[in-house]
């Protein structure tokens, strides 16, 4: 199945300028789902903004411990429940989970309802009440393809022009009609966030009301970039795991000549040498049909994790490290296959000298690097 991305814009103004937004905003990414939180501080400012560090970060941790997330959030929604005089960080919020199939819950307390964005429509999500005792709770449910979206504001927003443009504010049917004249022009929907939060400070006429934050949660068809480095430890296994990285979806890399001959082997393919390298500097390519790219191991991978973070668009080199390079850097999601058979010569004392990194030291570095730049990472030994 074709990998979708999610990709995520928030944008917040603060109640006054120069104070922090007391709205926050966290996404975390796994290669399973995709979580949004958004939480709204009681009041404004320092206050509001630390009530919403404290409760985000707590909602997030029970969520990365293994706590589902139902139970993650009625677990904040119980201490929230206490907190409601005024005189503790109270914090109202929402969280939103997307799987990698699209199936989307969204989970709030005291929060305006989110929207979907659809190619030619938007609306609000129909709510299902949660019973909780104190305050109100909504459960919400949807499905996102490529071409549509999910959005989720503060109350700042949808309470925006109250006592000036509106007497109730903006209200959510308010936005709902702003949106449905914006969904359908062929404008990206990353757009939508800017020109909501302009509509609601042109309603407030520049006083800002409250803080405001908008977030939009976008699914497109995602770029995937698979990478097999090293022999598998048990050589018995080869061919099980050369198949199933010629089965995965996305552009396939093999870095290693150990690795292209078991690969060009199993694949019963063959394996040619680039006669005429364009670079002095990196060992030559390799050509397997079938395959995007392959490269040398070693000394290739600690060239691409050295230059990842350059602007290789403006770079004449035309290198195998830097075609590797701009391929991860162009990709959402990168999968690398790491095999634990030993290589005698990643020891040797000419690649020490050199602070050449063998490949089981320098992939958990790439690995980071990555995430980092903000894309997802697998990586699997075998």
């Amino acid at each position: 199945m074709p990998y979708h991305h999610i990709d995520v814009e928030c944008q917040q103004v603060s109640k006054k300028p120069g104070d922090p937004c007391g709205d926050v905003f966290l996404c975390k990414r796994t290669i399973y789902h995709s979580t949004l939180i958004c939480a709204d501080g009681i009041g404004s400012g320092v206050k509001a903004h630390i009530a919403s560090q404290m409760n985000t970060a707590r909602l997030s941790q029970l969520l990365s411990s293994g706590m589902s997330l139902r139970d993650a959030f009625f677990s904040v929604v119980e201490t929230m429940g206490q907190w409601r005089d005024g005189t503790k960080p109270f914090t109202a919020f929402t969280v939103a989970r997307v799987l990698n199939d699209g199936s989307t819950t969204i989970l709030s307390y005291e929060m305006p309802a989110p929207f979907f964005l659809g190619p030619q429509e938007a609306h609000v999500l129909p709510a299902h009440p949660l019973v909780i005792e104190t305050g109100v709770a909504h459960e919400y449910r949807c499905h996102l393809d490529p071409g549509t979206g999910l959005l989720l504001m503060s109350d700042g927003v949808v309470q925006s022009g109250m006592g000036y443009a509106y007497p109730l504010g903006w209200g959510l049917q308010g936005v709902e009609e702003f949106l449905q004249g914006w969904v359908g022009r062929g404008r990206p929907l990353r757009l939508v966030v800017r020109d909501i939060l302009r509509q609601a400070q042109d309603h407030d006429q520049g006083t800002n009301g409250d803080d405001q934050t908008v977030v939009v949660a976008h699914c497109r068809e995602g770029g995937v970039v698979n990478m097999m480095t090293g022999p598998a430890k048990d050589r018995a296994e080869d061919m099980d795991r050369v198949n199933a990285f010629l089965d995965l979806e996305g552009l396939k890399v093999v870095c290693g000549a150990s690795t292209a001959d078991v690969v060009a082997r199993c694949a019963q393919e063959e394996l040619e040498v680039e006669q005429k390298p364009m670079s002095f500097s990196t060992p030559p390519r390799y050509f397997i049909k079938g395959i995007d790219l392959v490269t040398e191991g070693a000394v290739t991978l600690n060239q691409v994790y050295n230059i990842l973070g350059e602007d290789l668009e403006r770079e004449t080199d035309q290198s195998a490290a830097a075609d590797l390079a701009l391929m991860l850097k162009g990709a959402d999601r990168i999968n690398f296959t790491v095999g634990c058979a030993q290589n005698p010569a990643n020891k040797d004392l000419v690649y020490r000298k050199q602070g050449i990194l063998a490949r089981d030291k320098i992939i958990p570095l790439m690995a980071a690097k990555l995430e980092q730049m903000g894309k997802l990472v697998s990586v699997q030994y075998i």
